[in-house]
């Protein structure tokens, strides 16, 4: 099978030329294609004829995306539209990464992958675009949300909670942890091997929640990697109001995983990663 990764220096992409080194994998960053080119998009993936097209590139920049709508659009919106066209020319399967933001976080149930999508901010309404433009312009496709990556270190992308905290922590800074925000800590290469497990099993395409098991707020996280680590951090809590952040988050931005395998827990995800 012939694999393409995009966004493939950032700390997903890297994982996923790991996860798929078996197999025929070609691995494409911005320098080696502008996904925003529907053009050169069309030629080049036409050119490659892959059978699996894996998009782990993104806008991930959640507050700047406030200001620059424009951008987050393209990359998370228009561009993956690019992509699938791009996908359905050739009859190839394409699996695209969504967020837990793109839900309102008022339910404290979690979100089931049918749950109707209410956006707050900019970031999230490119990703919820995004899914929209997957789903109108391929058939073939895996659409999997999830939620608070950290992995790898990424080659183009922003350090990780994971990294920040680490270095905060040994720099003897004081750290304050939101209590009253949660999700699941999702490590990324528990996400690329669940993900290649969903379309090596040939699942139904649609909509997929891949993230490690449990909840925990940022302060429990933060705690945990505190903890693994042995490392004495001044660490106190903190309430999402006390954050100047330009960007609404979800306050409960939990993924139920109803239809797949269910993840390993977080916390032994984290300790995995950290040792």
């Amino acid at each position: 099978m012939k694999v393409l990764i995009l966004g493939s220096k950032g700390s997903l992409g890297q994982t996923f030329l790991d996860v798929y080194k078996d197999m025929e994998v070609t691995g494409w960053d911005r320098d080696e294609l502008d996904i925003t080119d529907e053009q050169v998009v069309a030629a080049k993936i036409g050119e490659l004829k892959p059978n699996l097209i894996i998009n782990c590139a993104a806008y991930n920049a959640v507050d700047k995306a406030e200001e620059d709508r424009a951008g987050a659009e393209l990359i998370n919106g228009n561009a993956v539209g690019y992509i699938a066209k791009a996908a359905n020319q050739i009859g190839a399967t394409m699996v695209h990464f969504g967020s837990n933001y793109v839900f309102d976080g008022s339910n404290q149930e979690g979100y089931n992958e049918d749950d109707q999508p209410n956006p707050q901010s900019m970031y999230a309404k490119s990703k919820l675009m995004g899914e929209m433009e997957l789903a109108g312009n391929t058939e073939n496709y895996y659409l999997v949300r999830t939620a608070w990556l950290y992995g790898r270190h990424s080659e183009t992308g922003k350090p990780s909670f994971v990294d920040t905290m680490l270095k905060l922590a040994t720099d003897g800074k004081e750290i304050k942890g939101i209590t009253d925000e949660f999700a699941s800590p999702t490590y990324v290469l528990d996400l690329a091997q669940a993900t290649r497990a969903l379309v090596e099993e040939k699942k139904p395409f649609g909509t997929f929640h891949l993230t490690n098991s449990g909840v925990a707020s940022w302060y429990d996280w933060a705690q945990e990697i505190f903890k693994i680590k042995n490392l004495k951090a001044n660490l106190t809590e903190g309430k999402r109001k006390d954050f100047n952040r330009l960007a609404v988050r979800p306050q409960y931005g939990v993924l139920n995983n109803t239809k797949f395998m269910q993840l390993r827990p977080w916390t032994e995800a984290l300790k995995e990663y950290l040792s």
